[in-house]
């Protein structure tokens, strides 16, 4: 009988969801478990913020991009770095080990504020920092509206211009998770563990045309497909667009000392509607173009990177004499 069938698949889709909540729940504690948190927390503003330091010097903050973590910098440039600068790199709000706000429509400005605070409450005064991807917004929220708090900017493969009639494919996704009962569900069912196998073939698009570090794919996808930083990546990028086309239009006014670093073969944040439209409006920026690198040049072009720190860095600390 048609009932029987259908009380078959309904028994058989219950028993999938619930083998798939079961699944999530473990992936995200053995992510925990296998990669617990490797440095020390700090409150800035009421929300505890992941952070590892090291190195004495002159001042330099890490930020990490899109489904990253602190991880993107200590895999990668942090202990080269911190044999010449003082560095700190954080785990952005809702991302690795970081606390999350309530909910809000003006993630990058939230973001400065919180890791503003965190560095001086940790005695940094004016650092050159480091954002890359969609850090990119957070640094240019500083630089544009409070630019007496940084000593300069590197952005590497920086997101800096909203994209206005250009949807990204994942934004129906995004919004999805953020629903009051879809999200929940989505988030504690089927979203990690697919999120587990699809995250494998993004890192390797990411990366191209490089290949993935072993090292930085395991905990890489490890500390992303969790449902919190899932859920905090889906209203990062709701934010995204919105806030940068709100600021975009002071980044002329910007003094700052700035090096736009982005790979010329980037898939994710293509150089010619971001990075290099930015130094056209910043003649006085330095933009260093990496032939056949990808999205994460921290990784695949370190020499050039840390070159581009050090430039920034002497600018802001040239001797004037």
């Amino acid at each position: 009988m048609e009932w029987v069938w259908l009380l078959y698949l309904a028994v058989g889709v219950a028993g999938f969801l619930a083998a798939m909540a079961l699944l999530t729940r473990w992936l995200a504690g053995s992510s925990e478990r296998r990669f617990p948190p490797v440095g020390k927390f700090v409150d800035s503003g009421g929300i505890r913020l992941h952070y590892i330091e090291k190195g004495a010097g002159a001042p330099v903050v890490m930020l990490h991009g899109s489904n990253g973590s602190l991880h993107d910098y200590r895999l990668s440039i942090f202990e080269r770095a911190s044999e010449e600068f003082r560095v700190m790199a954080f785990d952005r709000p809702g991302h690795g080990y970081s606390e999350r706000h309530e909910p809000s429509s003006r993630v990058p400005a939230l973001h400065a504020e919180l890791i503003c605070k965190a560095w001086k409450e940790l005695g940094m005064s004016r650092p050159v920092l480091v954002a890359h991807s969609s850090a990119g917004a957070v640094a240019m929220e500083l630089a544009t509206k409070h630019p007496e708090e940084l000593g300069g900017l590197v952005l590497l493969s920086g997101v800096v211009y909203g994209w206005e009639g250009n949807p990204i494919p994942i934004v129906p996704l995004y919004r999805a998770m953020l629903r009051p009962w879809l999200g929940p569900f989505l988030l504690g069912t089927i979203l990690v563990p697919f999120g587990r196998v699809l995250g494998r073939s993004l890192l390797r698009s990411t990366f191209a045309p490089d290949p993935v570090p072993r090292d930085y794919s395991k905990i890489g996808l490890a500390m992303a497909a969790r449902p919190g930083p899932l859920r905090a990546e889906a209203e990062d990028l709701m934010c995204l667009s919105p806030s940068l086309q709100a600021m975009q239009g002071s980044y002329p006014d910007v003094r700052l000392s700035i090096a736009i670093v982005v790979g010329e073969k980037d898939r994710n944040v293509p150089k010619e509607g971001q990075s290099l439209r930015l130094k056209g409006e910043l003649a006085s920026s330095r933009l260093v173009l990496l032939p056949m690198t990808g999205h994460m040049p921290m990784f695949t072009k370190p020499e050039e990177v840390l070159d581009a720190i050090r430039s920034v860095v002497h600018l802001q600390y040239q001797d004037p004499d």
